[in-house]
């Protein structure tokens, strides 16, 4: 993933505080921010206010450092100080809500603590070189948008008998669901996206899972969950950890753990299998990956494939879940995401699921489906939850509906072992 760029505004007060501002960059750059400073990024000759504007306009963050001198300057608009000022004030008046700007207090005991016009935002307080560790992280989570404290989805009225909310346990409409639909998710995507591309496909299947509960576990807990969680029934399993591999080895950041993990080539086509996850410290987990189909054959969709695929994905939950201590009576959002659909042919891989016809096609590029599960019933319910997840994608292949019977035996053969 791309690190963050983030500007940082100061006045150089005097040779300690310029070095202490310096000390922060590095440490910010140590921890995934491309962090922007004058004192690595400007050169003799170069434009300062060019500098200053471009820092200011074109970063994801700005860091203002908010000494006594500082907002002194900044009130009477003198110096660069000022010059700054007067380019973040007109982001500020185009957006009063916006988060870009982050005042930090050093050196500052006034009781104007951050300049007026960025009216009454919360700042980090660095005053204190003693909690400088805590309020650095507390800074970083800041920049990555991975929050020590998560919201918890709304849950249902425990009142309301007269109907089923819209949190309710089964099927919900696609996108409804705001938790899966986080900016985190997005850009776990987003990466993956890039990764498909260089392996050469677009076509993929995507699993977003979000747990109903507070959860919050050091990197090496979701590295172990994830280990124990693998299913070794079909092909690669969701969630593949290589740990003897540098490469696809599964790496740690601040916000959880990730691995791309590229394997398989195929000896007719070439072509390697894709797979991108990541799993967050709060539990959220994605996964995107290349659909076996297309190592094997073009412009068709094996439905007995993508209904143990869906299978596989809830049986991971289950364990992953399981594992992280989630209660059995607690809530799981899943989503299931197909992509590259058009212009397939829907068939199967086994002889024996043949369906009659067979050339049926999709002219819908994408399919998202979305359901809540209850997580200790997960395996008494998993054909019905496989159905609700697979059942609106193979709809678009011309109105095709796989028979009750034949979920019901991919699933159990899959989780027998058997596939």
């Amino acid at each position: 993933m791309s690190a963050p760029r983030v500007f940082i505004s100061y006045s150089h007060d005097t040779p300690e505080h310029k070095s202490w501002v310096l000390t922060l960059a590095n440490d910010l750059r140590d921890n995934g921010v491309d962090a922007i400073i004058d004192q690595l990024d400007l050169e003799p000759g170069q434009d300062l206010s060019l500098f200053m504007q471009a820092g200011i306009l074109e970063s994801a963050k700005v860091l203002l450092i908010c000494s006594e001198n500082y907002v002194k300057k900044a009130e009477a608009g003198k110096g660069g100080v000022g010059f700054e000022r007067l380019v973040v004030t007109a982001e500020v008046v185009k957006n009063i809500d916006t988060r870009k700007f982050i005042p930090i207090i050093r050196n500052n005991k006034s009781s104007i603590e951050v300049p007026r016009f960025l009216g009454p935002r919360v700042y980090i307080n660095f005053n204190d070189d003693a909690s400088y560790v805590a309020k650095r992280e507390e800074l970083l989570r800041a920049i990555h948008g991975a929050p020590a404290l998560t919201k918890r989805p709304v849950g249902p009225n425990p009142f309301h008998t007269s109907g089923p909310t819209p949190q309710s346990v089964g099927v919900i409409p696609p996108g409804n669901n705001a938790a899966l639909d986080d900016q985190w998710f997005d850009r776990e995507a987003s990466s993956a996206i890039k990764g498909l591309a260089a392996a050469g496909y677009t076509a993929n299947m995507e699993l977003r899972l979000w747990p109903h509960i507070s959860i919050s576990k050091s990197q090496p807990e979701l590295l172990t969950c994830v280990e124990n969680s693998e299913i070794h029934t079909f092909g690669r399993p969701i969630g593949m950890v290589i740990p003897n591999v540098a490469a696809y080895k599964p790496k740690p950041h601040m916000d959880g753990i990730r691995a791309e993990i590229t394997s398989g080539q195929n000896a007719m086509t070439k072509r390697s299998l894709y797979d991108y996850w990541a799993l967050r410290s709060n539990g959220a987990f994605f996964l995107k990956q290349s659909l076996f189909e297309d190592q094997c054959t073009k412009n068709e969709i094996y439905f007995d494939t993508r209904i143990v695929r869906v299978t596989e994905a809830l049986l991971f939950a289950l364990n992953l879940y399981t594992g992280l201590g989630v209660a059995p009576d607690a809530q799981v959002s899943v989503r299931v995401s197909h992509h590259g659909l058009a212009n397939r042919r829907l068939t199967s891989a086994t002889n024996a699921y043949l369906m009659a016809p067979v050339d049926k096609i999709s002219h819908e590029a994408e399919c998202h489906a979305e359901i809540v599960v209850v997580l200790g019933q997960v395996k008494e319910r998993l054909v019905e939850h496989v159905t609700q997840l697979t059942a609106p994608m193979f709809m678009l292949f011309d109105y095709s509906k796989i028979p009750e019977q034949t979920y019901t035996t991919v699933v159990r053969r899959f989780e027998n072992g058997n596939c």
